[in-house]
């Protein structure tokens, strides 16, 4: 069976991610892509995007019908939606797909103590790899994507403490702790990239950052692009985390913005992953990026 990666069906592209990764595979020629979407779904595509409905419980046959021909499927669904993925990879084996790219864009969820505090929304990305794990003997290959917070959004919506319109930051013990971070552009060239050297990144996790940073090398960047005195509040992220905690189990789903701050900017929680993996940015041909010339983008 030749290896070559060359129709790419993606699920999930109405999303902040999907829509990324679609566009960076729409723009090489290399590849046919296709987008496999909900009959309930109002997402809208470019011009010339070949859309295939389907039944919104993801019915068996009409996967089957779908994935047949596919060389990749990249999900980019909802992480509550995580265990869909089990069906999508059952079926992707029936259908001869030889990549599977899942859902795992974010956190390295193999860190126990980040699944821990965070189960609703990490464990079932780690289990979802796990799954594919045990499938590798059945044709199925995976490639998973650890990334840290998309930068571009971290930013826009401030839970890692910036606030642009405001020219405020709120630094989180002092801001001192290193993160690595990368922006949506960067993650649909690496997932692309992924795919034109399939033997390389084949059952692997991919380590990738735009950044490895610290608030405060932010915050700077943030204070020099906009070119004005930033008002600074600092922050004690235990009391963040118990904040958050306490509305979880509330039922409010709003204090897991807080825990997926505590997780990359705490010590021990995977935040700062390329310091203990050293990272695929080479074999996946991706940009030295600045940060000051992103942040300058931003404003």
């Amino acid at each position: 069976m030749s290896s070559q990666i060359k129709n790419i069906l993606i699920i999930g592209a109405g999303g902040k991610l999907g829509p990324v990764i679609l566009s960076t595979f729409a723009k090489d020629p290399h590849f046919i892509t296709t987008i496999l979407s909900r009959d309930s779904s109002t997402s809208t595509f470019p011009a010339g995007t070949k859309v295939v409905k389907i039944a919104d419980d993801y019915p068996e046959p009409e996967l089957l019908k779908a994935f047949k021909g596919q060389d990749a499927i990249i999900s980019t669904i909802a992480t509550a939606s995580a265990k869909q993925q089990e069906v999508f990879i059952d079926v992707a084996i029936k259908a001869g797909v030889k990549r599977f790219v899942p859902s795992d864009f974010g956190s390295d969820v193999r860190n126990e103590k980040a699944r821990a505090l965070l189960p609703s929304f990490l464990q079932g990305k780690f289990d979802t790899v796990e799954y594919l794990k045990g499938k590798e003997g059945q044709g199925l290959t995976w490639t998973s994507f650890v990334t840290g917070p998309f930068f571009d959004l971290a930013m826009k919506f401030g839970y890692l403490g910036i606030d642009i319109n405001g020219h405020k930051v709120t630094l989180y013990d002092n801001g001192t702790t290193t993160w690595s971070t990368t922006t949506l552009a960067t993650i649909g060239l690496a997932v692309k990239n992924a795919m034109l050297a399939p033997e390389q990144t084949a059952n692997k996790y991919m380590f990738i950052d735009s950044f490895t940073v610290t608030q405060k090398d932010v915050f700077a960047a943030f204070e020099k692009a906009t070119g004005k005195k930033w008002e600074v509040t600092c922050a004690d992220l235990a009391i963040d985390k118990k904040e958050g905690l306490e509305k979880m189990a509330k039922g409010d789903f709003t204090g897991a913005g807080q825990l997926i701050r505590y997780i990359n900017l705490v010590g021990g929680h995977g935040g700062n992953y390329m310091e203990y993996e050293g990272g695929d940015n080479e074999l996946l041909s991706l940009p030295k990026e600045s940060l000051d010339e992103v942040v300058a983008r931003f404003v």
